[in-house]
């Protein structure tokens, strides 16, 4: 991934003189964007008649940061969408970067069942605001993706990215952090198409449509209910197929 290596020193040229900047509208959005609660750490949505068991695993979307209730989350969408024929089991931690996936699983899985077939993964946008060096996430979620596959074996059918979030449009942010957002955004997106072309089970879902208002809470970062409902219908049609 040489250009992604190239685009990303670019990328460091390109935030040195305006970071000043940057720094003082970041401590001035931490004080005025509300700070929304977590519905979704951990979640089991078990039914007597399932075929398959989905695990969702990841950063504040899998927590349910931006629902109203554990209801409208976006692992109860997937639970209720997809009817009797699958359990869900949810782990969600506010903040992570694909570096904690691996200890997130590891604490978590004696919770969930010992037989997972889809494993959904919700990370990205923590990795954004903190410029993770785009092969550092790579090698990260690849490991991630290694551990998966050792835990659950060849009960692992596959394992869904839906989306990098679109930190690119959260409203709530100026629009020279949203340029440099959705510039590290796009060297994600090409560290995870690499990687599905390796991983046979490993699929990226893409969501590049633009975004109106009433995809986002209300603190402008996070997913509303209908964000969450949106997010789960896209889903749907992967598990599907």
């Amino acid at each position: 991934m040489i250009v992604n290596r190239l685009l990303y020193f670019f990328e460091l040229l390109l935030l040195v003189p305006v970071f000043p900047l940057l720094y003082y509208q970041g401590k001035k959005l931490r004080h005025k964007i509300s700070r929304l609660p977590s519905h979704a750490e951990y979640l089991a949505f078990q039914s007597k008649n399932s075929r398959s068991n989905i695990l969702i695993i990841g950063e504040s979307t899998a927590a349910g940061v931006g629902a109203s209730s554990e209801e409208t989350t976006f692992a109860s969408q997937i639970y209720r969408q997809l009817g009797s024929e699958f359990s869900v089991y949810n782990l969600g931690k506010n903040g992570i970067r694909a570096e904690r996936l691996k200890r997130l699983l590891v604490h978590g899985k004696q919770e969930i069942s010992t037989k997972i077939q889809i494993a959904i993964i919700l990370i990205g946008a923590n990795d954004c605001f903190k410029f993770t060096p785009p092969s550092k996430f790579q090698k990260e979620l690849r490991e991630f993706l290694h551990l998966l596959t050792n835990t659950y074996g060849m009960e692992m059918e596959k394992v869904i990215i839906p989306t990098v979030p679109p930190v690119h449009q959260f409203p709530a942010l100026p629009w020279i952090i949203r340029f440099f957002l959705g510039w590290h955004r796009k060297m994600l997106i090409r560290e995870i198409q690499h990687l599905e072309k390796k991983v046979p089970q490993f699929k990226y879902k893409p969501m590049e449509t633009k975004l109106d208002a009433s995809f986002f809470a209300e603190d402008g970062i996070h997913p509303s209910d209908l964000g969450y409902e949106s997010m789960a219908r896209r889903v749907l049609q992967e598990i599907s197929r």
